[in-house]
């Protein structure tokens, strides 16, 4: 594997060995330094200057200009296609072409985004192009195909530089904490972002930059437990659940307290003692007060089982349990 690079793309590619020669042909060099060079040069990733100080006398045509405008740079825009055929007639050089393109306002309508506030660029346009037909593939996996209301969203994605492998994975991490969970989760998820429509519109909503760094902080997390507790029945805010999470409780261990709450609850009522699930969580989380307070009542409880039990072996006579 070897590693190439050009003038208007700094990144680079790593390639496989056989396939250095096309790449060449196509501009690329192995050596970073050479690229990191020729990009302060017209065309290059880092030219600012001013390429109508390099223009030639035209003596090309409109369809000549055309024809290496869709030879070169198809998957543009038919706008941007355009000014380039005019700028290629002006300069007869495809690098210089591009550069001078690059300052038009059609293009800044299309590919703006990609240029950063010190007038390098993020990527090719041709490397956005690609990135945002990932992101679109991605969603499609999940059911949405109709991607058309996204593309500023897309190109939010791609000036905050998320990758098409990064964006994957932040769906696949949410198809398996919301959609492979209990249903509870998709519900509390649902309320937590106002989300009232299908399905993929969970997954459409990730494309929020917002969201996304909201879920990368936890709130799957927090949703996930929860969910745990309004499977059991028990209703507690966001918050509360936020601070039980970020004491140290998981979905395994909020699963036990909630299902297990139930059984307290009826100790507790049948001793007089009462129960708080608070008591529960604060005991999940390392309360050691809390923790006693549970084996003293878990403690009751297997004593009045003991009793019953006793009861049964005398054919159901309570009387048995007084006798010395």
């Amino acid at each position: 594997m070897v590693m190439v690079y050009r003038k208007d793309f700094l990144q680079g590619y790593e390639i496989n060995d056989a396939e250095l020669a096309d790449f060449q042909a196509s501009g690329y060099t192995t050596s970073y330094e050479e690229a990191e060079a020729g990009s302060r040069t017209p065309g290059g990733q880092n030219y600012t200057g001013n390429v109508e100080d390099q223009s030639q006398d035209p003596n090309r045509t409109l369809d000549e200009g055309i024809q290496q405008a869709n030879l070169l740079f198809q998957f543009m825009p038919e706008s941007v296609r355009n000014e380039f055929a005019k700028q290629w007639i002006e300069y007869g050089d495809t690098k210089l072409a591009q550069a001078a393109t690059r300052q038009t306002a059609a293009w800044d309508k299309e590919f703006g985004y990609l240029k950063r506030d010190d007038g390098s660029f993020i990527m090719s346009e041709l490397e956005a192009v690609t990135a945002k037909a990932a992101y679109r593939e991605t969603l499609g996996e999940i059911g949405i195909a109709d991607t058309s209301e996204f593309e500023n969203q897309f190109e939010a994605l791609i000036k905050g530089e998320v990758s098409a492998d990064e964006f994957q994975q932040r769906i696949d991490t949410v198809w398996g904490a919301v959609k492979n969970n209990i249903p509870q989760v998709e519900q509390l998820f649902r309320e937590r972002y106002n989300i009232n429509s299908d399905t993929p519109t969970i997954f459409a909503a990730l494309i929020n930059p917002d969201i996304q760094d909201k879920l990368l902080r936890g709130d799957l997390e927090t949703i996930a437990i929860g969910a745990e507790a309004r499977a059991a029945g028990f209703n507690r805010s966001f918050t509360r659940f936020e601070s039980l999470r970020k004491a140290g409780l998981t979905q395994d261990k909020a699963r036990q307290v909630y299902q297990q709450a139930d059984t307290f609850q009826s100790i507790g009522r049948q001793t007089g003692t009462g129960f708080d699930i608070a008591t529960a969580e604060a005991a999940a989380i390392g309360d050691i007060d809390a923790q006693k307070q549970l084996s003293l009542l878990a403690a009751e409880g297997a004593s009045m089982s003991s009793v019953q039990t006793g009861a049964a072996k005398k054919d159901g006579k309570v009387s048995g349990l007084l006798e010395s």
